[in-house]
């Protein structure tokens, strides 16, 4: 994963003099104005071009990086779109710059309509069989104007549409929406390339978008291939699809099974299964079979589907062994005990783990074993691949191995989402003070002047929660992030590639976190999750979990012991594992100190009577002979 991402470039990468033409055929530059600006349009006429036909118009939108030259000579040359697609007149715009999409700046997708403008001025132009088509991030651009735009379009092509995470995906950020409830309106003809792993999750998050939307879409995964644009014998019918998208003939497409990812019952509730009708009958009936443990069972929908609804279908509760239980869902019977006429799209499958009773104390994990996660963990990640926890054979405290999870300001804006791995159900219960420790290396990123006017961090944060309930609900146990978790002196100062992003810790760069469980002590069967909070900034290694009563007092931090309660605060707040603190003040925004407590008597409980105190932010600092650390308090009346 780590040399990847090293290696990794995110541009549509794939020139002529300018000259102005009229009536002109085969490949071809002109200039025209554009937001006051002069701007190129590389087009491409058939030779035969006759002024009495009709032509198909293909508006293509290069990628980050590239120019319209060099994308028109692409598509016409090397991939032989001009012989391939006949009677088809291409005009390529160039973006405002090879730095930007074509939505910066702000106005500048309207050079996509100035191209079709062009385009039907001097050519003769059949305005029902306009196609938009896009590469990488003009495959993003296509995506989001062709919806904006439907009804100027027969279809959408998108060759790796470059959408900018599975936040953008979603519409996590405003900054760029997708209309996607315009999706029944047009079809739109997505390919991808399974090499590129980068786009995967926001191209799948886009489609599963497009599907509850009721999308006339179609997701084409080309194997062997990477960030590139497929060969014409890859590429499929498009033309065909944009004529008449949905197939002749009964066509239920199972897109995705939503499931638990963990069972604490053998009896497993709450599956559904997400399908759409691809064919161009409409469906009222649909018989799954779903096997489980090698046991098959039937489930019955009643329903209307027409062309492209889509329906969620609940299974019953299944029952299942423990340990790995796979789940395989497919078309068994449609309309009348009909078949499905396409059986290409008629399947999909997820695993669930069923773990019934929590493990034993004392519980270990070193990551060590590359088959990660590891025996009844359970990888919940928020989407994009770069982001989540992985196996990092390149990084570790002891052995040769540990997890790891980074962001940076140099891919996509994740800032927020939430990366997750859970340890297997453990029985706290099996002993009788039970605590958490786990080894920790961290370090965040600081930019500088000149690359921001001030200092500036980008601090991730990491967050240890805990689940009785069989990860329904949890509760917070320690949430540390910035220079707070940092285990290095300094910062990662100015990381301006991938690869700086990392870190390498030495010895003296690893930390052991302790956290005390005592409070779930009668819990048979918790689960612990380590949270991976994105701010765009931070690289970070866990190694040695462990859940034991056995750890010595003398290698325990103290200053992970303490617990300040309640938080908000009223009238009192309280701090326990207090024994070795010899001071407590509380300071206000100001930095004054408006409460002081001297801890002679060295007790282990220390209670503060915050009543005077007006609401708002404090600080409580704690002072001991081997540390001084501090927690934030919120008074709330």
């Amino acid at each position: 994963m780590r040399k990847f991402f090293s290696s990794l470039i995110l541009a549509g990468l794939l020139t002529i003099p300018s000259s102005t033409f009229s009536q002109t055929t085969g490949s071809f530059d002109i200039n025209i104005t554009f937001q006051g600006q002069p701007r190129q349009l590389s087009l491409f006429v058939p030779n035969n071009y006759n002024a009495s036909t009709p032509y198909r118009l293909m508006v293509c939108l290069h990628g980050l990086g590239d120019n319209s030259v060099n994308y028109r000579n692409a598509l016409i040359n090397s991939l032989s779109w001009g012989t391939n697609i006949p009677n088809t007149i291409f005009v390529c715009p160039e973006a405002a710059a090879t730095t930007t999409d074509y939505f910066s700046p702000a106005g500048g997708e309207a050079i996509i309509q100035e191209s079709i403008d062009y385009a039907r001025q001097n050519y003769n132009i059949d305005t029902t069989d306009i196609v938009l088509q896009g590469f990488s991030l003009g495959g993003r651009a296509a995506l989001r104007y062709g919806l904006d735009n439907y009804s100027t379009f027969k279809g959408l092509l998108l060759n790796t549409p470059a959408v900018q995470g599975v936040k953008e995906a979603v519409n996590g950020s405003s900054l760029y929406p997708f209309n996607y409830q315009n999706a029944s309106n047009i079809p739109i003809y997505i390919t991808w390339g399974t090499a590129d792993i980068l786009y995967e999750a926001p191209i799948d998050s886009s489609f599963e978008q497009l599907v509850l939307n009721d999308g006339k879409v179609k997701y084409l995964p080309i194997a062997g291939i990477g960030h590139t644009i497929p060969l014409m014998p890859q590429l499929g019918d498009f033309p065909g699809f944009f004529n008449n998208p949905p197939t002749n003939g009964l066509d239920l497409d199972v897109v995705k099974i939503n499931a638990p990812l963990r069972s604490c019952s053998q009896q497993i509730a709450g599956t559904d299964v997400l399908v759409r009708n691809t064919g161009i009958d409409t469906i009222h009936t649909v018989a799954l079979d779903y096997t489980i443990n090698n046991a098959t069972q039937t489930q019955t929908w009643n329903g209307t589907l027409a062309p492209f609804q889509h329906a969620l279908i609940s299974l019953p509760s299944l029952s299942a062994s423990v340990g790995n239980a796979q789940l395989n869902v497919s078309v068994n019977m449609l309309e009348n005990n009909l078949a499905d006429t396409f059986v290409n799209n008629n399947s999909a499958s997820d695993s669930i783990i069923v773990q019934t009773q929590g493990l034993n104390l004392p519980f270990t994990e070193d990551f060590e074993n590359a088959n990660f996660p590891g025996a009844n963990w359970i990888l919940n990640p928020a989407g994009d691949i770069y982001s989540e926890w992985a196996w990092d054979n390149t990084v570790s405290n002891t052995g040769a191995a540990s997890i790891s999870a980074f962001n940076t300001i140099f891919i996509f804006d994740n800032k927020d989402r939430k990366d997750d791995i859970s340890t297997p159900l453990l029985n706290l219960s099996s002993l009788s003070s039970p605590f958490l420790a786990f080894d920790v290396a961290y370090n965040f990123h600081r930019y500088t002047p000149p690359y921001f006017t001030a200092n500036t961090d980008f601090a991730d944060t990491l967050e240890v929660l805990i689940s009785t309930d069989c990860g329904h609900s949890f509760t917070s146990l320690y949430k540390k992030g910035g220079a707070d978790l940092a285990t290095f002196s300094q910062p990662i100062i100015n990381p301006l590639s991938i690869a700086a992003d990392f870190i390498d810790p030495a010895d003296s760069n690893w930390k052991t976190e302790y956290i005390d469980l005592s409070n779930y002590a009668s819990s048979t069967s918790a689960t612990l999750v380590f949270r991976y909070i994105s701010a765009l900034g931070g690289c970070i290694n866990i190694d040695n979990v462990r859940v034991s009563n056995a750890l010595s007092v003398s290698h325990i931090n103290p200053e992970s012991m303490i617990r300040v309660y309640p938080n908000p605060a009223s009238d009192r707040i309280n701090v326990t594992s207090a024994s070795d603190v010899a001071e407590v003040q509380m300071i206000d925004v100001s930095g004054k100190v408006v409460l002081s407590y001297r801890n002679e008597n060295h007790n282990e409980k220390i209670t503060l009577n915050t009543s005077p105190l007006a609401e708002g932010v404090y600080i409580l600092r704690l002072t001991a002979d081997k540390y001084t650390t501090s927690r934030r308090v919120l008074i709330r009346k």
